[in-house]
């Protein structure tokens, strides 16, 4: 049996329907998890991490291109095995060093004046 694999998640299920369409349009089976219950009540939709797209392990490679054309993700940024071979965008790292940094130098400043 192939294992599902959430590809994109969505706040509103109206938000995946679109996209729903376009991959089951390739003959390419996909589910929408937690779809129902965010629809009951959109207030939890945080909570439970939003509706997920779900696809099977065999199809997720067919399945990035459409969502990266639709814009939906960025290639660079999907994690796990199918994520391109590339490291951390520089604007990234730059952001998560900087960030570092300046958390550092405030906890250093706080416990050295008070």
């Amino acid at each position: 049996m192939n294992k599902m694999i959430t590809v994109a998640t969505f706040h509103l299920p109206q938000d995946a329907y679109i996209i729903r369409g376009r991959i089951e349009s390739e003959g390419i089976f996909c589910y929408l998890k937690d779809e129902l219950t965010v629809q009951s009540d959109n207030i939890i939709s945080n909570a439970i991490g939003g509706v997920k797209l779900q696809v099977h392990e065999s199809d997720v490679n067919r399945v990035l291109p459409i969502l990266e054309e639709a814009g939906i993700i960025e290639r660079e940024f999907v994690i796990g095995p199918h994520a391109p071979e590339k490291g951390l965008p520089k604007e990234l790292k730059f952001v998560l060093i900087t960030g570092g940094v300046i958390s550092t130098l405030v906890l250093i400043y706080y416990f050295l004046f008070n």
